[in-house]
């Protein structure tokens, strides 16, 4: 007798989907969303939400594992893996967030005169999602949207400063060099809400603020990337104010288009 599984409607385009295969996705769906719910999972919730025995339950917990939907917090709890950190940085910028900073870089560039990056994290580090660029001084920085920042960088702090305040408060697993902060201390960015970071071999400094949601969670950050000897390395400075109030500005955005969308 054929189970109701397998009486699904054919797959479209002649693809032929096997019925477990519906089963499987339905089976992690159900524990993405427990993850989600709780933070964490086990062996033993996982099979009480599955309804299934701990070895079979111990089989999706270990093949999600290893494609990056989770990853291991202790021998038998796992939380939010890689690949999940960077789906949810794609459906972020899907949500508007970069789309509406445009504009408001644009006015942040013209008040400071330096050029404007805004960065989300990918799972692992920031990734330039969009720059406004500053030509109105003979010396500026330019910086290609996709590029990766590397451990250190003024945007990389804020992210982990403020990492338990972020869709990616799960994720744990960072290379060893992260574990201190030789430039200031992630305690400090908590305090002041800006990131300050020079790199003297490049001559460039950049100052960068969280950006966050209607809903109060991180989402990007907000930064000035300028030559060292014109961008001001105090944390009150002209330029860490316009960059609040970038910051605030695209907030506001963010909470209006979801009001917009809400009526």
């Amino acid at each position: 007798m054929a189970s109701h599984l397998e009486e699904t409607k054919p797959a479209k385009e002649g693809l032929d989907i096997p019925s477990g295969d519906i089963q499987v996705v339905a089976r992690v769906v159900q524990l993405l969303r427990l993850l989600g719910e709780a933070g964490s999972i086990d062996l033993v919730s996982a099979a009480q939400e599955l309804q299934v025995g701990k070895s079979t339950a111990h089989r999706y917990l270990a093949s999600m594992e290893n494609h990056g939907l989770l990853q291991r917090r202790s021998r038998n709890r796992y939380e939010f893996g890689t690949l999940l950190a960077e789906l949810g940085t794609m459906a972020l910028s899907r949500l508007g967030v970069v789309n509406l900073a445009r504009p408001v870089m644009e006015q942040v560039s013209l008040r400071v005169r330096h050029t404007v990056v805004l960065s989300i994290w990918n799972g692992r580090c920031p990734v330039v999602a969009q720059v406004h660029e500053d030509s109105s001084r003979t010396a500026h920085v330019v910086i290609r949207v996709g590029s990766t920042l590397r451990a250190g960088t003024a945007q990389d702090c804020v992210f982990r400063a403020f990492q338990d305040e972020s869709f990616h408060r799960h994720y744990r697993e960072r290379p060893a060099d992260l574990a201190q902060d030789p430039v200031g201390g992630l305690e400090e960015v908590r305090r002041s809400g800006v990131a300050i970071r020079s790199s003297s071999s490049e001559g460039v400094r950049a100052v960068a603020v969280p950006v966050r949601d209607a809903g109060g969670m991180v989402v990007a950050t907000l930064a000035v990337v300028g030559v060292t000897s014109l961008v001001p390395e105090e944390d009150d400075s002209d330029v860490v104010m316009v960059l609040r109030d970038g910051a605030r500005a695209i907030t506001q955005a963010l909470r209006a288009s979801l009001e917009v969308a809400g009526d």
